[in-house]
């Protein structure tokens, strides 16, 4: 397994932050499809840095990696430990509610509107 260099790093943390952001507004839009696409793209792109398998484990620490980098992969960490029917997949919806909760700008200026 090879280990991503800083540029690749800061790469996809740039990549996280601006997938978070559209996820935000298609959230807002209800693009709930579009959401999905959008969402696997990132995810395709988190494995391809070696971070976590196709099954979605984390195989980094994520306390060593940046703000965004590090929030994705604790709620995908989150996810996967939560308790749900034993029949039930991971869904990537489950994994984009947990994440979009644990950002700042999702919480602050999303979900206010809501009601």
């Amino acid at each position: 397994m090879t280990h991503p260099t800083t540029d690749q790093l800061q790469a996809l943390e740039a990549e996280i932050t601006h997938t978070l952001h559209t996820l935000i507004d298609l959230e807002f839009e209800e693009a709930y499809s579009e959401m999905s696409t959008q969402f696997a793209k990132l995810l395709a792109s988190v494995q391809a840095a070696n971070l976590i398998d196709y099954k979605l484990d984390v195989l980094v620490n994520p306390e060593l990696f940046a703000t965004e980098t590090q929030i994705l992969l604790k709620s995908l960490i989150e996810a996967k430990t939560r308790p749900n029917n034993r029949h039930r997949l991971l869904t990537h919806r489950m994994i984009l509610k947990i994440w979009l909760r644990k950002n700042q700008r999702f919480t602050n200026e999303y979900l206010p509107q809501m009601f």
